[in-house]
């Protein structure tokens, strides 16, 4: 008469711890417009990422120190910090990644007058593998994490499943809106 009511036995929810702190604070000081503040912690943020075996990692926080750079109009170091964000995609077998900030990084060395150095990173970057086709992807990645306000970018994101993505300066998960 009475039937006794079933429980299910709930999964607890897995959540991510927030993006850490240093993260969140070089993008900030990114998006306030402190440039040589925000190159200098995206250096040390990369060399700490990179001395852990992250290389995708701190090839994203590297190509960040150059955007810094270059917000800063210091070509030489925009470019160190690219080349050295490139070698890092590629030990981390991500041509594709390496192909697309290659060519951000020829096109903002044209914009600059620099013609013989993006010819040369262009003759290098048709060096690379083709990038093999993206799996299917449903709904589209919001342009900032929700963690540390880093951009997430869909062809440059690290997809974990047909709606989420794993960011690239945090490591925390993105959902597709």
């Amino acid at each position: 008469m009475f039937r006794r009511r079933r429980f299910r036995r709930m999964r607890p929810v897995r959540r991510r711890p927030p993006a850490p702190e240093p993260v969140r604070n070089a993008m900030r000081l990114f998006e306030q417009g402190e440039f040589g503040e925000a190159a200098d912690a995206f250096d040390n943020l990369a060399q700490d990422a990179e001395e852990k075996g992250r290389l995708v990692q701190a090839a994203h926080l590297t190509a960040q120190a150059a955007r810094c750079y270059l917000q800063l109009d210091d070509v030489d170091a925009a470019n160190e910090r690219g080349m050295k964000a490139l070698d890092l995609f590629k030990q981390a077998e991500r041509p594709g990644a390496a192909r697309r900030l290659g060519e951000r990084m020829a096109k903002a060395l044209k914009d600059r007058g620099r013609q013989a150095e993006a010819e040369a990173l262009e003759r290098e970057l048709k060096e690379l593998p083709a990038p093999s086709r993206p799996g299917m992807r449903r709904g589209e990645l919001p342009g900032k994490c929700s963690q540390c306000g880093g951009p997430v970018k869909e062809s440059e994101a690290t997809w974990v499943g047909p709606s989420s993505a794993e960011c690239p300066y945090c490591g925390s998960v993105v959902k597709a809106e």
